[in-house]
């Protein structure tokens, strides 16, 4: 760990210093790419953490999200891109004073597209790595919320004819320690530390099929909760091995599947044994195949009290995100952590409508469950292994490339895996306008 430090600030630094002197040297023409985007979310939720319609806890808030950033073609070879974000909550219930919060930067890479031989790629530094529907690698920053995604890393792929395989390299700390802040909040990042070694294939060699394979080795060190917390987590090392696959079949039918399976140890001398996936078959159908309706099952293994040695609950790495829920990321701090998918089963049926073409409407259930129930506190978990049933609605308008639109209504009615049974809702209006431009500047080689 002492190691792994150094060496990733160093490395983030010297990609910075390294574009910033072949930006300067370069003499034939270039383009840089700017961008700028603004957030606006209005936030509206109750019983959210404890399904108690006797305590309150309704939350109301603005979140202010502003992102800058550009990009440079280096030489004809090499890009280079960074990044700033920064979000202030304005929360209004209960009524709290604003603050403006910190800002970071999310993005500073070099983008090697080729290096030494044909289809070899490097792409090292601060940036956003997501994979698949984001089921295992997509959130870097869970601690944050949805204000960043990054991660610290280095990515070696390799491209031939239709398959890529990429060695990816992650470096987290709990606090940021690589770049520099701005009005600093210290703020977390995660609950522990985190590195990881990986190797992701993906392949299209096969008509109507994409299959994609993978293997991460990662640590999680340094839990910032004391030992005689329910939820603290000793020092760990996880493994995991799975893929995934999606079969495209005539008149608009696929099949999709991932499945992983985990194992490792965790100090002091516990065993890590877990499993999870998903599976679901689509149908699109209308003009252009704009409109689908899918049924499918999503299920991430539980830890067994019969077994106390043995931890089996589903890690889900770097995939801590509202993916299939935001309002069920709530309830999730008094379990295992904010937006830690695990013990969990849920039944999903969807279907999205377009009307016309700047709208559509997406229309999802959930019913969920648990492998087993969960020893926490009695004021808020129950006996049974009935999480309950979660309908969701989301209306999106984009009415040009510049502006997004979209608003999110989800109720969930809880079952006997809770004590209290108050059903929750969370409802959300969100705006982003977003502005791109290039520019010709100076030479590239």
């Amino acid at each position: 760990r002492n190691l792994t430090r150094p060496f990733m600030r160093k490395a983030i630094l010297l990609s910075v210093c390294a574009a910033l002197r072949l930006f300067a040297q370069s003499d034939t023409p270039r383009t840089i790419e700017f961008g700028f985007e603004q957030r606006t979310r209005n936030e509206n939720w109750n019983n959210a953490f404890d399904y108690n319609d006797s305590l309150d806890d309704q939350r109301i808030q603005v979140r202010w999200r502003t992102r800058a950033w550009m990009k440079a073609s280096v030489t004809r070879d090499i890009d280079f891109m960074v990044g700033v974000n920064q979000e202030t909550n304005q929360i209004l219930t209960p009524d709290r004073p604003f603050r403006f919060d910190e800002a970071v930067f999310e993005t500073a890479y070099l983008d090697f597209k080729k290096l030494l031989v044909k289809g070899l790629s490097l792409r090292v530094g601060r940036q956003n790595l997501m994979k698949a529907e984001g089921f295992l690698l997509f959130e870097g920053t869970p601690g944050d919320g949805s204000r960043s995604l990054y991660s610290n890393a280095a990515v070696l792929g390799y491209a031939w004819k239709k398959s890529k395989l990429e060695l990816i390299g992650i470096s987290n700390p709990r606090t940021d320690r690589y770049l520099p802040r701005v009005h600093d909040r210290f703020k977390p990042l995660m609950d522990w530390n985190e590195r990881a070694l990986g190797a992701y294939y993906t392949g299209n060699d096969v008509k109507d099929t994409s299959i994609e394979a993978y293997y991460f080795y990662k640590k999680e060190t340094g839990d910032l909760r004391p030992a005689a917390n329910y939820q603290y987590q000793g020092d760990r090392h996880v493994s995991t091995a799975g893929g995934r696959a999606v079969r495209k079949f005539s008149r608009g039918v696929s099949l999709t599947g991932e499945f992983a399976s985990q194992w490792g140890a965790q100090h002091p001398d516990l065993t890590l044994a877990a499993r999870g996936g998903y599976a679901y078959l689509k149908k699109t159908f209308g003009p252009g195949g704009r409109h689908y309706v899918l049924g499918g099952y999503i299920g991430l293994s539980g830890d067994d009290p019969s077994t106390p040695y043995r931890v089996e609950n589903w890690d889900p790495l770097f995939s801590r995100w509202p993916k299939w829920s935001e309002l069920l990321i709530y309830s999730q701090f008094r379990e295992r952590a904010p937006s830690y998918w695990t013990n969990t089963r849920m039944w999903q049926a969807e279907m999205l409508y377009v009307p016309v073409k700047p709208v559509s409407v997406r229309m999802t259930l959930y019913r969920l469950s648990a492998s087993h129930p969960f020893n926490g506190s009695p004021a808020t978990f129950g006996s049974g292994a009935t999480r309950g049933t979660m309908p969701q609605i989301r209306v999106d308008y984009s009415p040009n490339k510049y502006w997004k639109m979209h608003a999110l209504y989800e109720r969930m009615s809880p079952g006997n895996f809770y004590s209290a049974r108050a059903p929750a809702y969370f409802l959300r209006f969100e705006a982003i306008f977003t502005y791109t431009a290039q520019v010709k500047a100076g030479t590239l080689r």
